[in-house]
């Protein structure tokens, strides 16, 4: 599956990148503490490719587990939406070369039909969450009125 695929090769190849600067750092006479605080760039974008992975594998699975057919399609929208918006939000995928500009601008296009896809559902998607209405905001019952001169 290329979502999983391209999440494990970013998380690969940082950790080989931070590997390799920290080995350099040290056999340039630094400390190991010191190399790697020197690479913490690296280091912060390989804690974010990590955390990435693992959530998307925990979705995956989750999704894997569910037989009904309506809500197995809406998950497998959700997971592609996670995948596409981490793909945006994180400028280490252009930073490193796993997605060119090109291919940015595409996943940015994707997202809006992802976003009209779901929007049918997205009603349905935040009750699901089950927020007691005593925690949210008045915004959540009427937003014409929350934003309006008024107030």
């Amino acid at each position: 599956m290329f979502q999983i695929d391209i999440f494990c090769l970013r998380e690969i190849d940082l950790l080989n990148r931070f590997a390799k600067e920290v080995s350099e750092n040290q056999a340039q006479g630094e400390s190991k503490e010191s190399a790697f605080i020197v690479g913490y760039q690296l280091a912060e974008d390989l804690g974010r490719a990590y955390s990435d992975r693992l959530i998307l594998q925990t979705f995956i699975e989750a999704e894997n587990s569910v037989t009904d057919t309506p809500l197995k399609e809406m998950l497998g929208l959700i997971r592609s939406m996670y995948v596409l918006v981490t793909l945006d939000e994180d400028v280490a995928f252009l930073r490193y070369g796993y997605l060119t500009v090109e291919a940015a601008a595409t996943v940015r296009r994707e997202i809006v039909k992802l976003c009209a896809e779901i929007r049918p559902h997205a009603l349905s998607l935040v009750s699901s969450f089950g927020i007691p209405d005593a925690f949210l905001s008045p915004i959540a019952f009427d937003w014409v009125a929350t934003n309006s001169w008024s107030n």
